[in-house]
């Protein structure tokens, strides 16, 4: 029913697993991010802003996060942040240019899809985009990194903090998908290396979201 939200994704299949995502890159610091994951040896998951993809610059460091073995999704935000006044098909139409523009760069079909933030959510848009075969994928674990742009190591404590809070309250390890942002004026790409070691220590795995969904076709069928 259209008066009720569609399904999303907001925590893995498995306990002690993560997800770690970034939303709205690539940027001038995803380059920081991946080179820190590089070092970690993690793999993480990139939700990308297609209107920043037409500069070269940045079309290239989304091939490279592909090519490095990250699982490439895409945000999606509707004309004007709302399906008002738009017809199905004209919705359709735009998510699947936005689509296009990521798939053109690096050979394969995003299927996970983040929304833009919209606040009443915007109901009809989720379900719009759910029913053309897209997966919708939030978060339980926010680290409002844009908090900490001055201090990284609170991203790391928040995600210590949460690891405990889960074991104090029930006695296991939970499973997380968390959103940090990929862009300028946040600590995300300072706090990786700290932030993995946390993952690690609290004795959680970081996945890319086809396993934490356990969804062996993680791109959408090319058109």
């Amino acid at each position: 029913p259209a008066n009720a939200p569609a399904p999303q994704a907001t925590a893995c299949a498995g306990s002690g697993q993560i997800a770690v995502t970034y939303n709205e890159g690539p940027s001038d610091v995803t380059a920081k991010v991946l080179n820190g994951l590089k070092a970690a040896q993690a793999k993480a998951n990139f939700f990308v802003n297609a209107s920043w993809l037409y500069t070269q610059q940045y079309a290239m460091i989304l091939q490279r996060a592909y090519n490095d073995g990250h699982l490439i999704g895409m945000t999606y935000r509707a004309p004007g942040d709302s399906s008002n006044g738009l017809t199905d098909e004209q919705i359709k139409q735009d998510v699947e240019n936005t689509a296009k523009i990521v798939e053109t760069l690096i050979g394969v079909a995003p299927k996970y899809v983040r929304l833009h933030y919209s606040t009443p959510e915007d109901y009809r848009l989720e379900h719009i985009i759910r029913n053309m075969g897209y997966t919708l994928v939030a978060y339980n674990l926010d680290t409002m990194d844009y908090n900490y742009k001055g201090n990284p190591g609170g991203i790391a404590k928040l995600y210590r903090d949460t690891f405990s809070k889960q074991l104090d309250t029930y006695d296991a390890k939970g499973s997380f998908i968390s959103v940090q942002y990929d862009i300028p004026d946040t600590g995300s790409w300072q706090a990786i290396y700290d932030t993995v070691n946390v993952i690690n220590e609290a004795g959680y795995t970081m996945v890319r979201l086809d396993g934490c969904l356990r969804d062996k076709a993680p791109y959408k069928e090319s058109k």
